[in-house]
């Protein structure tokens, strides 16, 4: 596993592993980005819409060296690449439900995949969560204006991106330690988590 430290601000979510992986396996990297990581970009991709279901990563043991910071940038050695392109910190809308237990405050983060493979990536499997604090899950958001989702459907074609806006229930008080975990949930790739301070929109 190749691992450089981000010297930008833009964070980028490496994929990793909760277990013992097989040597098969792809190893993730991690690389600076470019971007803007407190402004939660749109889902942009023709052909991939993200899933509205309101399943969401389950809080699997992350291995240490699979635990980044939200400045960190993944890329595994197969060439998929995963992303946090933002993360705020806001009050959840009128037509949000979830975040009841948190007053309406919310945190939101756009997950951005690259497929840099040479096979289409099906980002169906893909499962996002968060926790905050001493590892306290937070309650995904469901959104029925289809601003927030719970995670990706379709397939990305090679040299293709897909990102998916997920929106989960965060105490303000609480912004300063949110992890982000992005599990691949396929036979190849691994759990990993992103961990880090989150600013206020």
């Amino acid at each position: 596993m190749r691992r450089l430290l981000g010297a930008l601000i833009a964070v980028l979510l490496a994929l990793a592993g909760c277990g013992v992986r097989p040597a098969n396996q792809p190893q993730p990297s991690v690389a600076p980005t470019g971007g803007s990581p407190g402004v939660p970009a749109s889902p942009t991709s023709p052909g991939l819409s993200p899933s509205q279901s309101a399943t969401s990563a389950t809080s699997a043991e992350v291995l240490q060296e699979q635990q980044f910071s939200l400045n960190d940038a993944a890329e595994f050695d197969d060439g998929l690449l995963i992303e946090i392109a933002g993360a705020v910190a806001d009050k959840a809308a009128k037509t949000d439900r979830g975040a009841e237990a948190t007053n309406g405050e919310i945190v939101i983060a756009s997950v951005r995949i690259e497929n840099k493979t040479k096979e289409p990536y099906d980002a169906e499997t893909v499962l996002i969560g968060a926790q905050y604090g001493n590892s306290k899950d937070a309650q995904i958001i469901i959104d029925k204006t289809d601003e927030l989702y719970s995670g990706f459907t379709g397939t990305i074609k090679p040299g293709g991106e897909a990102i998916a806006s997920v929106g989960f229930a965060v105490p303000f008080s609480e912004l300063r330690r949110v992890t982000f975990i992005v599990d691949p949930n396929d036979d190849v790739h691994e759990a990993i988590s992103f961990t880090g301070t989150v600013n206020r929109n």
